[in-house]
């Protein structure tokens, strides 16, 4: 059986908050996910790439000390403790509290770009910028040492996938203490 037509001018039923809220967390913490998913496959392929080229002893310490080094700056301390649990902070709150326009651009809430304080958004955009010219430094670099340079940053992205994921879950059985720092 069909459902009744609307009448003439009754707007249709607004979308629930709990459905907007599942829906921002969930665009939140995927469009996040995906966005460091891509930088893992395109890195890759520079990283593996960079194996085809013959490797001295010197290359191979540079490989071992900036995985150790980006494994413990960029995923450990930077992802882990820090940038993911205020992340899965921000993405808790928007699951029940999220506005219209929270839901559309709930990546960007999620990381700090929207809806923070001006400190927590100016710091997300110089974050932003320093990866932007890190980038533009790590492509004017001569293979293998951008490819040694890439695996780094691969194993850091993984590491905050991972990290940004279990902080995601570990709020749903013990919220950790976390300021979302939302406006």
């Amino acid at each position: 059986m069909n459902s009744p037509a609307p009448r003439a001018g009754v707007p249709p039923p607004a979308v629930t908050p709990l459905l907007r809220g599942v829906v921002a967390m969930v665009w939140g913490v995927g469009g996040f996910t995906l966005l460091l998913l891509v930088a893992i496959v395109r890195l890759s392929v520079f990283a593996l790439d960079s194996l085809a080229l013959p490797w001295h002893a010197g290359h191979w310490a540079a490989l071992v000390i900036n995985l150790l080094f980006m494994a413990w700056c960029e995923g450990y301390r930077g992802f882990q403790c820090s940038y993911s649990p205020r992340l899965a902070a921000r993405a808790h709150h928007l699951l029940r509290h999220a506005t219209p326009a929270q839901t559309w651009f709930a990546p960007l809430v999620c990381m700090g770009f929207m809806s923070a304080p001006r400190r927590r958004m100016l710091g997300a955009w110089l974050l932003t910028l320093a990866i932007i010219v890190i980038v533009l430094i790590y492509r004017a670099l001569p293979q293998p040492w951008r490819g040694i340079l890439d695996a780094g940053v691969v194993v850091g992205l993984l590491w905050g996938v991972a990290a940004t994921l279990y902080w995601v879950a570990r709020y749903f059985s013990v919220p950790p203490d976390v300021d979302a720092e939302m406006r």
